[in-house]
């Protein structure tokens, strides 16, 4: 039997339990759904034919539905989820990135590079990066499934490459001319960040410990950068050999401070990967004995790294603390009143 035969008589197996554990009531559904849906994200395109396509859509659907809608009608539990972040942010430049090309550079395009964000470039970046979140958990067993929606502010000032030994005919402030060489130095660009973001979590937890991994899709619909730095230059005259650096009175300025406007950033996303791991602590009451009813309290550290995305220049990376509050949502109780 070919790879191909071997694939459809699996499918075909997983398809039969998946039915009769339904029909049959069985917790085993929950591990045969997620067999069905990793043959179908794995072998859905194994043949292309435009019949074997539509058979593997159809299968795709089922499996979702499985997972969907058996999944909740088992002995499982259901919680409202709300964290808060605690992270440090560091921006890594991009292979691209590197110093900007300053080879025949004008006086105006330098001034134009400066605080625009084209001459970012591009060395690593520290910052930090609070957040918070709510969303949803599923737990069956130690099986956990975490979606959700947060919210994410993030600051971090990078250290930029300098300008230099741009040269420009000029007038000083008295009417001389001379020729000029500029150079902006002790770069640093403040980037703010905010957005919104959306995970996709699974794990396990065991005897209370913890841990999730996954993808989360992030949206930055707002941002603003502001750059600061150091500007010097010097002056060449035609009746004087040397070079004039620092002269009060011909505006010939040495380590003079400037700082740019704000900036608007465009929108930008970002795919990351995304793991968590940590403790989880119990608060039970005298009134209850099930920790299950109880609110569930966790305590973790995280670590998210982009690895697809908008940005031109960076590649975030995301390591912190994450404390966690999950709230059981109420469950349906059969009926157990005696028969009259």
């Amino acid at each position: 039997m070919d790879r191909q035969g071997i694939a459809d008589k699996f499918a075909d197996f997983v398809s039969y339990s998946a039915c009769s554990c339904f029909f049959n009531q069985s917790d085993s559904v929950c591990y045969t759904g997620w067999f069905l849906f990793i043959y179908n994200i794995m072998l859905c395109n194994t043949q292309n034919t435009p019949v074997r396509r539509e058979m593997m859509e159809i299968r795709r659907l089922l499996s979702v539905c499985v997972l969907c809608f058996f999944l909740p009608s088992l002995s499982a539990r259901h919680y409202l989820r709300f964290n808060v972040d605690f992270s440090y942010a560091r921006d890594f430049a991009r292979a691209s990135a590197s110093a900007p090309e300053l080879k025949e550079i004008t006086l105006a395009d330098a001034q134009a590079m400066i605080g625009s964000g084209k001459s970012e470039a591009l060395r690593n970046s520290n910052g930090f990066a609070p957040g918070i979140g709510f969303g949803y958990r599923f737990a069956y067993k130690a099986f956990l499934l975490d979606l959700g929606i947060g919210a994410e502010y993030r600051n971090t000032v990078n250290n930029l490459y300098p300008i230099n030994n741009v040269f420009a005919a000029d007038i000083d402030d008295t009417g001389e001319p001379y020729m000029g060489r500029h150079t902006w130095s002790s770069r640093r660009t403040s980037l703010q960040h905010a957005g919104i973001h959306i995970p996709l979590m699974l794990g396990a937890e065991i005897k209370r410990f913890y841990f999730l991994a996954g993808i989360k899709a992030n949206m930055d619909i707002w941002g603003m950068s502001r750059e600061i730095g150091a500007y010097s230059m010097s002056a060449k005259y035609d009746r004087f050999m040397e070079e004039w650096t620092n002269v009060v009175g011909h505006g010939i300025v040495a380590d003079e401070p400037y700082k740019t406007a704000a900036q608007k950033r465009a929108m930008e996303w970002n795919i990351r990967a995304c793991a968590e791991m940590g403790y989880c602590f119990y608060i039970t009451t005298r009134h209850t004995n099930s920790r299950i009813a109880q609110p569930r309290y966790y305590a973790g550290v995280f670590a998210e790294y982009s690895f697809a995305g908008t940005s031109d220049c960076y590649l975030p990376l995301l390591v912190g603390a994450r404390l966690t509050v999950l709230l059981p949502l109420a469950e349906p109780h059969g009926c157990k009143c005696l028969n009259d």
